[in-house]
């Protein structure tokens, strides 16, 4: 009976060992969720297949995603802001480029799931678009269907991939209520959201502090350094505060800002409140040229009055074809190109076609960067060196039409002058004087009237006397302008004369009247237009 006892408990020994000896079943998603990156996860709601996600940059698929990005970006149909429908995306409609925004709340949505159940409604197939879908087809009225889906993303994306974006969903997304207040109204896609209280109640000398230590090198001490979609920064983040609480702590992918990954709810609410601030982060940009060497400029850079180098071996160039190289020759004394009094300025081999834009409404429409920028461009500019000699209205006018490359001839302080006169210098000519236009460029005609408008003649009488009479004299026939006298250049020349009285008459003693008003302007033509006063 032992012999038969023992035998048993060596039989159950030998099964306890073999069961040891098999190996425990490995769960595939044992610690996938602790390993995820909250910062890659944030990249990749941006654009996932962007290189700072460390997404394979060799993908064959990129092309794909580039062509139809809002497609794929999570942010498109999720927000910013994760509200979707409900939050900023109120008013954002499809297009044939992108697709619906999602009704879904997706914010309040991942507070309720799990991990687990996160990943597994990414890994979802069924009611998913086939990455094989022509995306060209897409019409929001007629074929949306598949476009509004979101992508089957086990064809895109990797396991890990998938778990940082959960990771971000759970951990890193910001509830915005927290940051702002919101008022929507209407509905989805032709609502509006109106933002106020940014910042909330955030400490403001906290969010400075971060400032200074994280965003002055690269945006400036109040913000105007960078343009940022035609916005200061401060302007972007009031405007906008759905979506810079994400570039800030993920980046602007494709720049060299780099996310502030470890940043909390509370120091984004202090640099949102410190960036509210009107005074210290201001709507628009200070202009950092001098006006009046702006309005010199527009009538020859090149002058002595400028401040150009006058040793500048481009001089003789400049001297030799002029009116390829003047401001005022494609735009006009009075800004409107060959929308104004130059309609019937017609090209000769000598000078090029008057431009068509309208320099004064643009430069008016556009923030001080914007036009830098614009006057800074490279493309379809003029290179200096280009053969003017060849230049042909008719033939061959294509190079010689094009603006010059300015970055070629100027610097960058020079540009800002000329920035700094088309913000503030120019005048609305249409507070100076009535035109009437007729026909079209460059065989038009124009008739001025009503010289000074609803000036004052007797304000403009008095500044004559203390600042022109000297030279012209005292009815302004002492001096031969053009074979005309100084009323008589006025009355048929008033798109010219505000700029040569505001900026003076280069090479000569004529100095200009800087800080002459439209007022005062107006006032000095209602004078000049008085043929009694100062006579033909």
């Amino acid at each position: 009976m032992k012999t038969i006892y023992l035998l048993l408990g060596m039989f159950l020994f030998a099964c306890v060992l073999s069961s040891c000896d098999k190996k425990k079943p490995i769960d595939p998603n044992e610690g996938a969720y602790e390993k995820a990156a909250v910062s890659s996860g944030g990249i990749m709601f941006d654009k996932f297949w962007s290189a700072e996600s460390g997404f394979d940059q060799n993908d064959p698929n990129i092309a794909t995603f580039d062509a139809s990005k809002d497609f794929f970006r999570c942010k498109q149909c999720h927000g910013w802001d994760g509200l979707g429908q409900n939050g900023a995306y109120i008013s954002r409609p499809p297009k044939t480029t992108r697709p619906n925004v999602a009704a879904l709340n997706l914010y309040e949505m991942v507070q309720n799931e799990s991990p687990q159940e996160l990943f597994d409604g990414l890994k979802a197939t069924v009611n998913r678009r086939d990455i094989s879908f022509d995306l060209s087809t897409y019409d929001p009225e007629t074929n949306n269907t598949e476009g509004d889906k979101m992508p089957n993303l086990t064809q895109i994306l990797t396991d890990a991939q998938i778990w940082d974006i959960v990771k971000f969903l759970k951990e890193g997304i910001f509830d915005v209520s927290e940051l702002y207040d919101a008022a929507y109204s209407g509905s989805y896609p032709t609502g509006s959201a109106a933002f106020s209280n940014v910042g909330l109640d955030g400490d403001a000398a906290n969010g400075n502090s971060f400032y200074t230590a994280n965003c002055v090198a690269c945006h400036g001490t109040d913000g105007t350094s960078l343009d940022l979609e035609g916005k200061t920064l401060g302007k972007f983040i009031r405007s906008k505060p759905n979506e810079s609480q994400h570039k800030v702590k993920y980046g602007q992918l494709g720049s060299s800002m780099v996310g502030e990954f470890d940043m909390t709810i509370n120091e984004m609410r202090d640099l949102y409140k410190a960036l509210s601030d009107t005074a210290a982060f201001p709507d628009e940009a200070l202009i950092k040229g001098d006006l009046s060497l702006g309005g010199i400029m527009f009538d020859k850079f090149w002058s002595a009055e400028s401040g150009f180098d006058q040793s500048d071996p481009n001089i003789a160039l400049f001297d030799t074809y002029k009116d390829f190289f003047r401001c005022k020759q494609c735009h006009g004394w009075d800004g409107l190109g060959r929308n104004g009094a130059y309609i019937g300025r017609a090209p000769k081999t000598t000078r090029p076609n008057v431009s068509p834009v309208v320099l004064y409404e643009r430069a008016q429409s556009l923030s001080p960067q914007e036009l830098f920028d614009a006057l800074t461009r490279t493309a379809n500019r003029r290179d200096i060196a280009y053969d003017l000699a060849s230049y042909d209205p008719e033939t061959n006018n294509t190079e010689g039409d094009k603006m010059p490359n300015l970055n070629q001839v100027l610097t960058e302080a020079q540009i800002w002058n000329l920035v700094s006169f088309l913000k503030e210098g120019m005048f609305d000519v249409t507070e100076l004087y009535d035109a009437a236009y007729t026909g079209s460029y460059p065989t038009g005609s124009v008739e001025f009237s009503n010289v000074g408008r609803d000036g004052d003649a007797a304000n403009g009488n008095d500044f004559y006397t203390a600042n022109c009479a000297a030279c012209h004299g005292a009815d302004g026939t002492n001096i031969d302008l053009e074979g005309k006298t100084v009323g008589k250049f006025t009355r048929s020349k008033p798109y010219e004369v505000h700029h040569k009285v505001k900026y003076g008459q280069l090479g000569s003693s004529m100095k200009g009247e800087f800080d002459m008003t439209l007022t005062d302007m107006t006032d000095l033509y209602k004078a000049c237009a008085d043929t009694t006063v100062f006579p033909d």
